[in-house]
């Protein structure tokens, strides 16, 4: 019964990490030059305080971070690094193209578009840090 459930959440986008979901899960796959990428999902957040995610780590990158999607006074979009993004209580955020995402900096090794790139989260809620293991697809 248990495969079938994790057969059955994997397939539909969602995988589970405690009080932290993560929904539709994936990085862009990028030219053989590029020195960076981007990981996007949804973070859905089940419970009763705020989840703070500062990043985390993946074999293929030397620094993954958080970043925000800026706007200048003059309309020219940006981008800045922050040091977390916060998910309310019962609330989520997306991570999408144009928007806020996670950067995997210092790639060590080109994501191919049919891959699988393992990507963990650093977590803190309600004093208590914890790690998320994620195997996203590249697309």
């Amino acid at each position: 019964m248990k495969k079938i459930l994790c057969l059955f959440l994997l397939s539909s986008g969602v995988l589970p990490a405690g009080d932290l979901k993560v929904v539709d899960p994936w990085i862009r796959a990028v030219p053989p030059s590029s020195p960076a990428t981007a990981a996007f999902m949804t973070l859905v957040n089940s419970s009763e305080h705020p989840i703070t995610v500062s990043g985390g780590t993946s074999p293929i990158a030397g620094e993954v971070k958080p970043m925000i999607t800026t706007k200048k006074s003059d309309g020219v979009m940006g981008m800045e690094l922050v040091e977390s993004f916060s998910i309310p209580a019962k609330g989520r955020r997306t991570l999408e193209p144009g928007g806020d995402h996670f950067m995997l900096m210092q790639l060590m090794e080109v994501p191919k578009a049919g891959r699988t790139i393992p990507l963990v989260l650093t977590t803190e809620s309600d004093g208590k840090t914890e790690s998320v293991t994620l195997q996203v697809p590249v697309r």
